[in-house]
This record gives structure tokens, sequence and C-alpha cells, in this order.
């Protein structure tokens, strides 16, 4: 049953997120990830990290990887998320970018012996999309996995990256859906107002 009902339904809303992601021109994502970073790295959440969940991204997901490289600097313990099984992502510490390869949907991720880490072990996560809504909801490709690692992040500061054309006024939700705490893009911070 739907909280929020919307005339869009969900799989209208990803494919209207993707266009949006593929119509980014590629010699503008460098630019755009910085701006991003930038309003991430600013949230005070983040600002005394010591573990933090991000993502490897596919070619037109905006890339975490200038936060990443100043989280590191600023001494977190970097999180990548692996495909264990259909459905389930399991969570390993990632010393070094060069560390990934690719994995399912030609993603980057953790080998299979990386160090594991259970979920109740991450302070932030920072986490991909297909679109998203002004009160911090999002949709995902459909496969539920990022959905099943939300609920098991109980004590974590979840925020969403994307581009602004991800950003939607309303997106439907399930009684199940984890509503993030933040979604950043390239020119908005939007926060989730707590009840």
């Amino acid at each position: 049953m739907d909280i929020h009902p919307h005339p869009h339904d969900k799989d209208t809303l990803r494919l209207r997120g993707r266009t949006a992601r593929r119509a980014v021109r590629d010699d503008n994502r460098p630019a755009l990830a910085a701006a991003a970073a930038e309003r991430l790295l600013a949230l005070p959440e983040l600002a005394e990290t010591h573990t933090v969940l991000v993502y490897g991204a596919s070619a037109e997901e905006i890339d975490p990887a200038p936060a990443i490289a100043v989280l590191r600097e600023r001494g977190a313990t970097i999180v990548y998320p692996r495909v264990s099984e259909p459905g389930l992502l399991s969570l390993h510490v990632v010393a070094d970018e060069t560390e990934l390869q690719p994995g399912a949907h030609d993603i980057r991720e953790p080998a299979a012996e990386a160090p594991a880490i259970e979920p109740a072990g991450i302070d932030v996560a920072i986490v991909p999309g297909v679109a998203f809504c002004t009160e911090c909801c999002r949709i995902g490709h459909g496969g539920g996995y990022y959905d099943r690692l939300l609920a098991t992040l109980d004590r974590a500061f979840k925020v969403g990256l994307a581009y602004d054309g991800q950003i939607f006024d309303a997106v439907p939700t399930e009684q199940h859906d984890v509503t993030l705490d933040a979604v950043v893009t390239p020119t908005r911070t939007i926060r989730h107002a707590r009840p």
C-alpha cells in the first residue's frame, strides 16, 4: 500500500530518473561530482565520521569518488557493498580503490576475501538511486538490494547522492521503504524533516 500515492508509478519514475542521468554530458560529470562532493562533505554528520559506506558508480551514476578521496584523507574507514548472493549485499572494508574489481552489472566491488563488516558498524551510508523526492525517499533499480541493506543500517546517517534531474516532488513509497536522512545533488542539500 502506498503511503504517498502519486500519479507516477515507480517504473515511470525509474525511466524518468534514468533518462535524467543519461542526459548529463560526459564532460560535465566530473565538475558535477566535485560540486556534489563539496556539499556532501559540508554535512555536519560527516565531520567526524569513522566508517562510511560508499558505492562504485556505474557510468550513468554520479560518482562519489571526489568525496571518498577527502574522507580517506580525514581518516575514515571506507566500506563498499558486494553482491554476495541474489538480492543481498555484503559489506567490505576497502583500503584502496585499486582493490575493487568488476562485479554484478559492471559495477566495481570488493573481492570476496576483502575484510567483512557488519551493517551495525556503519556510521554514514552514501547511497545511489534512480529517483529521489524532496522528502528524501528513494527509488532504486528495482532489485531491492539497497532496500534490504538500508533496513539493517539502524544507526547510520543515510544520504543519497544524485544529479538534480533525479529529484522529483514525490515518489511512491511502500511500507518497507527506508526514508533517507538527506539527499545531496550538485546544487542542493535536502534534509528529511523528522516529525
